[in-house]
Parts: structure tokens; sequence; C-alpha cells
């Protein structure tokens, strides 16, 4: 995983952690929450994870728990400074008119960092997003695509993907879209300055990675106008 796609992912990662405090073995949240963290540090660092791993399994000792849970916490701390020494403090990459294979690449990155999910969001969609970024698409990731302008005209080729993927992909309408938006995870999000089918072609552009604190509102607006977009 590219360094600062894996520093938005931890950092999301803080800002919606559980009170470790209150860990119970069978909390649903606590254990998911740890597992994604210790997929996480393993991308970064080995030795470091399976020192996670080993304060984790002994969160259920309420007499060392305070102890295990700052070694959490410092583990995933020692990670994003290590991380922030090699990505700008922006997560942020710009694109100068005709750096269209740069940008190609980059987005790819984006898409094939998500491990659950994928929310598309994008009033200019066109054939590209299927042929050049959807490839990237991880086993077992699925996929919600909401434009506007000319999305019956993407009917076919979402038909044809979910008829060789399985059903993984859902398309919608909605004339309620101005930004151009990727959720990873409905963890993360990316703001592109250019709708995915002219980026970098013409004018100079940019991929940045939403404040994490921002991400739950925005996703929420987002959900709200996908409830009430067209099928297709």
């Amino acid at each position: 995983m590219e360094p600062h796609i894996l520093l938005a992912q931890l950092r999301s990662l803080l800002e919606r952690a559980p009170d470790l405090s209150q860990y119970q073995s069978s909390s649903r949240e606590h254990q998911i929450w740890l597992a994604q963290a210790h997929a996480l540090i393993s991308r970064w660092n080995i030795m470091e994870a399976i020192s996670l791993k080993t304060s984790a399994d002994f969160l259920s000792n309420s007499l060392t728990r305070d102890s295990n849970v700052s070694k959490i916490y410092g583990v995933i701390h020692r990670a994003i400074a290590d991380l922030e020494l090699i990505v700008p403090s922006v997560a942020q990459e710009n694109f100068g008119a005709g750096d269209v294979y740069d940008f190609f690449k980059a987005l790819n990155k984006v898409i094939g960092s998500a491990e659950k999910s994928l929310f598309i969001i994008d009033p200019y969609l066109d054939q590209s997003v299927f042929d050049h970024y959807l490839t990237s698409r991880q086993d077992g990731v699925t996929v919600r695509l909401l434009s506007n302008k000319q999305a019956e005209a993407l009917i076919p080729s979402a038909q044809k993907y979910n008829a060789q993927h399985g059903a993984v992909l859902e398309l919608r309408k909605s004339n309620s879209l101005h930004d151009r938006v990727i959720f990873i995870d409905n963890y993360v999000c990316w703001l592109l300055g250019q709708s995915v089918k002219d980026a970098a072609k013409a004018k100079p552009t940019y991929l940045v990675q939403a404040p994490p604190d921002i991400v739950p509102e925005k996703l929420n607006n987002y959900e709200a106008i996908w409830q009430k977009a067209t099928p297709l």
C-alpha cells in the first residue's frame, strides 16, 4: 500500500477508535477495529503489528488493560509519525494539464486500496470509470456509482460488469451532485478537482484526502442523496 494511502487509513482508524477501556471480547465493534488496526500496521511494520496483536490479545485482562491500550495506541501513533516524515502534511497530489497517466496511476491506487466498498460520486461519469479504474477493484469489494449527466449511458456497462463479477455494482442518478468524491470503505474520503473522465486532460487537477473528522458528516450527506436517487 502506498504511504499516503496507508497514512490516510491510519488517521481514519484513530478517528473512529472505540473505547478500549471498556473492551469486551464479545464486542463486534472492538474486534473489527482491532483487526483493521492489525491489518494496517502489518503493511507498515510486521514486528510492530505483532506487538499490537499481543497487546490486543491481553485486553481481556482488566489488570493490565490500561497498559495494553497504551501500547496499541503507541504503535499506531508511531506508524503515523513515521509515515508523516515521507508524506506531506496534507495527503494531496497535484497534476498538471496533460498528466493524465500520472492521475490514472494515482486514482487506481486509491481504488485498489478499498477492502470492502467503493462509493464514487461524480456527476459526469463516463465509460472510463469501467475501462480504466474499476479494473483495480479488489475481489469482494462492492461499488456504488452516483452520477447525473448521461448516467443512462452507463447502464449497459453496469449490467455487463455485474454479469461478469456478480451483483457487486449499483448505479443511481441524482441531479443534486456538484462535487467529485470517492469514499473508501466508508472511512476514508478523497476529493477530486475534476471529473474522472476529464481529469488532467486540459487543466490542472488534484486528488486530496478529506480530513478524517469531516468524513462521517460528508458520508451521511451523500447517503441521503443516494437514498433519494433514481436506481438505473
